[in-house]
């Protein structure tokens, strides 16, 4: 093979991403930001002029300490925390396994729940496996300008085989 067709694939494959990140969409609006799109999203400049959302980490989290998988039907303890400045929000919890399946989950609102909490999965054994697990949260609150919608960042914990 020869220095030009090695490199051939490599420097097609480079411009064609070029070609993909700078091209710009036939119908799009002109931003009145002077470095738009993808570019000015990785310079940390908000999209279209908005304000930049917040973190994931910035409106709350989970957290869940390692333990041990035991025959039959247990509660496993976890902990979420709300840190929105509204108490009009409502939270949905998931359980994922190491297979990625959702195995249990749980739902909070500020009507009847506090922002910081420990609560708790129920699943079995039987129908789960060791491993580790992921906890999603979707963090959903309501304010004068409308509905937000945020998932948290995923928390793991690991349980393991008596």
């Amino acid at each position: 093979m020869t220095p030009v067709t090695r490199w051939g694939p490599a420097v097609a494959g480079a411009a064609l991403l070029v070609g993909a990140l700078t091209a710009v969409p036939a119908a799009a609006d002109t931003s009145p930001d002077p470095v738009s799109g993808l570019v000015g999203q990785v310079l940390g400049q908000p999209p279209d002029g908005h304000h930049p959302r917040r973190d994931r980490a910035s409106v709350g989290h989970t957290h869940a300490g390692d333990g041990v998988l035991r025959p039959g039907c247990h509660d496993h303890r976890y902990r979420y925390v709300v840190s929105v400045r509204t108490n009009d929000w409502t939270l949905e919890t998931f359980l994922d396994d190491r297979t990625g399946d959702t195995v249990a989950s749980g739902a909070y609102a500020a009507d009847s729940d506090p922002k910081k909490a420990r609560r708790t999965f129920r699943f079995c054994r039987y129908s789960t496996h060791a491993g580790t697990f992921k906890i999603r949260a979707k963090l959903s609150w309501y304010t004068e300008a409308g509905e937000h919608v945020r998932w948290f960042q995923p928390s793991y914990f690991r349980l393991r085989r008596p």
